[in-house]
């Protein structure tokens, strides 16, 4: 599973608590792929807008596919500390992001 749909489908769940602030990923960068079986890394920052990710606290994150179906759930993260988690993909999860 490529990085690149996976750090924007990754964050649904948090998106949709920042109602005017903005979400970005700040790693996996673009190019880079996470693959299934394989520690991941995904970073982020807020924009400086409230609400500030110091407001949020626990968020539940998913791995979404391409059609919005949940394809792995991750333990839950509390966003206001933490500005990065490292999971495994499933690897079989579903295919390539590329495919």
């Amino acid at each position: 599973m490529h990085a690149t749909a996976l750090a924007v489908l990754l964050f649904q769940s948090i998106l949709v608590s920042l109602v005017q602030a903005t979400l970005y990923v700040i790693a996996p960068t673009a190019g880079s792929t996470c693959s299934g079986g394989k520690p991941c890394t995904v970073a982020w920052l807020d924009d400086g807008t409230a609400p500030f990710l110091s407001e949020i606290g626990a968020t539940h994150v998913a791995l979404y596919n391409g059609e919005q179906v949940l394809v792995q759930q991750i333990d839950p993260v509390d966003i206001s500390v933490v500005h990065a988690l490292t999971f495994t993909p499933d690897p079989n999860a579903g295919p390539n992001s590329g495919n």
